[in-house]
Formats: structure tokens, C-alpha cells, sequence
């Protein structure tokens, strides 16, 4: 009988070993960080497309309100023109003896004329006539101090000039001051011009001044001309012909008062209305002309 070699068993101190599995490796937090970087710039991505995207409809947006704005009816009164459908004659301008006839338009019953001396205007300097006041001065200004119905339509960014005539602040909008050129104002009694040179650019677009002479005043309207580039204005008493110097006068170069010259009072930069009325909010505001009441002539 073979023989068989026994196992020997464990000692009471003695365990039999029990494989035991090595310990899993740590978690890897490189995964989740890819992730969460991933995520965020996706995020970061998401944004600026549409922050691009919602900065582009903003601009839309504000160059569509600014136009509504431009375009809105503000309410001025009476500052259009007063066209004519007149023919100017062939001879618009021509030499009788001494006297130079310069076509200002037409007045129902036959043509009107600027009478002046032989050689006082210069043909080739002044444009062709578009007809006496066919640009409407004002005469008699309508204004609303510190607040009113046109006040408050200004949008925000038109332009205005703004002065201190006879100690109080008054506005002139631009596009009024477009439409007439000229504004015979009255302010506590003492009698200031405005004139704008659509023209011209920056303090040499409006200016004041003051329209005395003789120790009276005058009042101005618009000839229908340009000289040299520059609104060709007339007296209402004599039809003496204005136009402004390169030193800032209004000198009158033909006519009754050829040689005399209106003294300049201020010039300014036109600045937005929001800017002006911030500064002056009880200012003084030129909102259109009463057409009403005859031109005075004087």
C-alpha cells in the first residue's frame, strides 16, 4: 500500500493565507477636469456669439430709434418756404445808366427788382436768383420758455445754439434756423439778428448781431441770392444789400447803406439740445414765426 504524505495543519497561531486583491487605483481627476473646462468654454463660446450677436441688434436698434427720432414731427411753426413759380427774366440782371436792376422776383402784377449802383455787385460773384423771401425770415419769433409742447419733442441729440442776449439764455434749433436763414429777434426790448451760413461749419455758422444803424433798427429777409457762398440778405426800409465779411461783419455792399456794417455780438458751435437744456432748464426756446402780422418795413 502506497504511502501518502499528509498536509500538516495549522498551529493555533497560524492562518491559512487568503488571496487578497491589490487596492484600486485612485479615482482619475483628470476626466472630470477636461470636462468642466470643455463645459466652460463652450459657455464662454455660447456668450460671445451672442454677445455679439445681441451688441449687433443693439446698434441696429439705436440707429433705427435715432432715425424714428430725426424724422419725428417735432411741430416747429411756419418755418417753411414760400415757393415761387416764377420765371426769372433773361435779363435778371442788367445795367440802366447808373443803376444796376437785380431781379428779386415777382409780386402778382410784374417782376420786382434791387435797385443799386452800376458796379456795386459783382455778377460773377452771386448765384442765380431763387426769388426775394422765398426764404422766410422770421420776423416775429413764437418761443416757449422752460418747458412747452415742442420742448419736450426735441430729441435729445439735435443740435441747437444757445446765447446770453440782453441777460437771458435762448435756444436756436438748427433745423429751424436751416429752414430761414435769418431771425429778427426781440429780446426785452432790444433787437438782436441771428443768421445762420448753411454753408459754413463750426462758430461760423450762427451768428449775432446787432442791428442798428442810424440809432434805429433794421430788419433783415433773404434776396435770393448767394454771394460768394454766403446768404445775400436785404434791408426791409432801403433794399440795401448784405453780406457777411471774412473779418465777421455784416456789412451792406450795395444799396442806401453800402459801407455800413452791423457790429458782430457772439458766434457759436452748435452743441445737443439734451447738453443745453441740461445746463439752461429755464431757457428761452425758439419754436417757430408768427406769420400772422406783416413784415415791418423798416
Amino acid at each position: 500500500m502506497a504511502q501518502v504524505d499528509s498536509i500538516p495543519s495549522p498551529g493555533p497561531d497560524e492562518h491559512p493565507a487568503v488571496p487578497v486583491d491589490p487596492p484600486p487605483p485612485p479615482p482619475s481627476k483628470s476626466v472630470p477636469n477636461v470636462l468642466v473646462i470643455v463645459a466652460i468654454l463652450f459657455l464662454l463660446g455660447f456668450a460671445v456669439n451672442q454677445g455679439r450677436s445681441l451688441w449687433a441688434e443693439w446698434r441696429s436698434l439705436s440707429v433705427d430709434m435715432a432715425v424714428v427720432r430725426k424724422t419725428a414731427v417735432i411741430g416747429y411753426h411756419n418755418i417753411h418756404p414760400n415757393p415761387s413759380f416764377a420765371r426769372r427774366p433773361g435779363d435778371w440782371f442788367h445795367d440802366d445808366g447808373e443803376t444796376t436792376l437785380l431781379w428779386s422776383g415777382w409780386d402778382g402784377a410784374g417782376h420786382r427788382w434791387f435797385k443799386i449802383g452800376r458796379g456795386e455787385v459783382d455778377r460773377e460773384r452771386i448765384s442765380y436768383p431763387i426769388g426775394r423771401d422765398v426764404v422766410q425770415a422770421i420776423d416775429y419769433p413764437m418761443v416757449e420758455n422752460g418747458g412747452g409742447a415742442i420742448w419736450g419733442r426735441i430729441p435729445n441729440e439735435a443740435p441747437v445754439v444757445g446765447f446770453e442776449l440782453a441777460g437771458v439764455m435762448s435756444a436756436y434749433p438748427i433745423q429751424v434756423l436751416e429752414k430761414v436763414l435769418v431771425i429778427n429777434d426781440l429780446i426785452q426790448d432790444r433787437p438782436f439778428l441771428v443768421l445762420l451760413n448753411p454753408l459754413a461749419r463750426g462758430d461760423r455758422q450762427v451768428r449775432i448781431y446787432e442791428p442798428i444803424v442810424e440809432g434805429h433798427r433794421v430788419t433783415l429777409g433773404t434776396s435770393g441770392y448767394l454771394h460768394d457762398q454766403k446768404p445775400m440778405l436785404y434791408d426791409r426800409g432801403t433794399e440795401s444789400l448784405w453780406v457777411e465779411t471774412p473779418e465777421g461783419h455784416l456789412a451792406a455792399i450795395a444799396g442806401h447803406f453800402k459801407g455800413t456794417q452791423l457790429k458782430q455780438l457772439h458766434k457759436k458751435t452748435p452743441v445737443t439740445w439734451a447738453d443745453w437744456r441740461w445746463q439752461h432748464p429755464r431757457s428761452r426756446l425758439l419754436v417757430g414765426a408768427d406769420r400772422s402780422k406783416v413784415a415791418p418795413e423798416l
